[in-house]
């Protein structure tokens, strides 16, 4: 009887122990906002107000899982199992790769890690494209409001089907399939990143049947000690049927910290720009573009110089932003360009630290402004994590 108790006692503290070694945790955000848009005197001149997931402008809405095992030595294993969906339809937002695959579970993010304190970590699956963490340091409110570049603005008209044409600001590819990911340990602020993924021979059936996807390859490095943030990237595809490298991207992003007030500035460079436009990392296409100048007609865009500076005063529970963002779209050659600038200012108010009142309002100006739905954008949400 005695030994049977104290079977029972040392299994019991196992499972304890075990249990103590290995967590899920279960997160989550829903993010909604009333968005009202402009058109310039190109697209119709329109006004049109939308209730809209923060997919649109802001981090969108998901849930998501992560499991964390304590393999003992600094070893720890990890998953990042994230699904997103839009709040105003409760339809999932990530449906449709680029590789044709439908109705993604976990379009987000899902990854498998091994990582370790001393030594890195290497993740497999599905993330976030490196150029993709470098804009997020670049103005005040990271990737949430209209005050960020990197959602692409509507060149098509005022009508759902129309606006589906798009133009970015920044290139901005979120997420990249099938990717292996090194994260260097952090060495005196300085962290490292590389990021490999293969198009595993697969055709490209929603631009070029007849194409293979191309592969992407990332590096970042940045640095974060103190007031002080700063991040670089460099991202290309490398087509696999066609010779050469297409869709380089640089990225540079910093921000200060003065205590009163922090100072955010961005600038990006994207070259040889194809029709798949950064395909394997879900960019839209870039056709063809229009300038307000009739002279020059539509030109294929083939480089993109952009650069951001913006400034954020936090004053108790709330925090009041601002930025400019500049960008000059061109042809091969340099031979034909056109710009396109935004201004926006926006306010968080914290009503807890999971549960955020925001507002923000942005104007176009430039040779571009009269030719998108986006000339003047007001927008009031609320976003909720949990």
């Amino acid at each position: 009887m005695k030994k049977s108790l104290i079977a029972i006692t040392v299994m019991a503290a196992f499972a304890t122990t075990a249990s103590a070694q290995s967590s899920v945790t279960l997160y989550g955000l829903v993010d909604l906002s009333v968005i009202n848009t402009k058109g310039g005197s190109r697209v119709g001149g329109n006004s049109v107000t939308e209730l809209l997931d923060g997919v649109a402008y802001g981090p969108g809405s998901r849930w998501g899982l992560r499991v964390s095992e304590d393999l003992g030595s600094g070893l720890k294993a990890n998953v990042v199992l994230e699904s997103g969906f839009g709040a105003d339809t409760g339809a999932q937002t990530q449906g449709t790769s680029n590789l044709g695959i439908a109705s993604r579970l976990f379009g987000r993010q899902a990854f498998v890690s091994l990582a370790s304190a001393s030594l890195g970590e290497l993740r497999l699956g599905r993330q976030y494209a490196l150029h993709d963490e470098v804009n997020a340091v670049n103005n005040p409110f990271g990737s949430t409001t209209v005050l960020t570049p990197t959602y692409p603005v509507s060149t098509g008209g005022t009508n759902p089907a129309a606006r589906s044409v798009k133009l970015p600001f920044f290139v901005d590819g979120p997420r990249v399939d099938n990717a292996v990911q090194y994260i260097s340990p952090t060495f005196a602020g300085f962290r490292a990143q590389a990021m490999v993924a293969a198009s595993e021979g697969q055709a490209n059936t929603i631009t070029t049947p007849n194409s293979v996807v191309p592969r992407y390859e990332a590096v970042k490095l940045s640095y974060f000690k103190g007031p002080i943030n700063v991040a670089v990237s460099y991202d290309q595809n490398r087509n696999g049927s066609i010779p050469g490298t297409h869709d380089k991207v640089l990225n540079i992003a910093a921000n200060y910290d003065f205590g009163m007030a922090k100072v955010f500035a961005g600038y990006q460079l994207s070259k040889e720009l194809t029709p798949i436009g950064m395909a394997y990392s879900g960019v839209p296409s870039f056709n063809n573009i229009v300038p307000a100048n009739s002279t020059t007609g539509a030109f294929p865009l083939d480089e993109l110089k952009g650069y951001i500076v913006g400034v954020a005063v936090p004053i108790g529970s709330t925090t009041l932003g601002a930025v400019y963002t500049r960008v000059k779209y061109s042809n091969v050659g340099d031979t034909l360009s056109a710009d396109l600038g935004k201004f926006a200012v926006g306010a968080t108010y914290g009503l807890s630290k999971q549960t955020t009142l925001y507002a923000a309002a942005s104007v176009a100006n430039g040779d571009l402004k009269d030719s998108i739905q986006e000339k003047r954008a007001i927008q009031v949400g609320l976003r909720k994590a949990f």
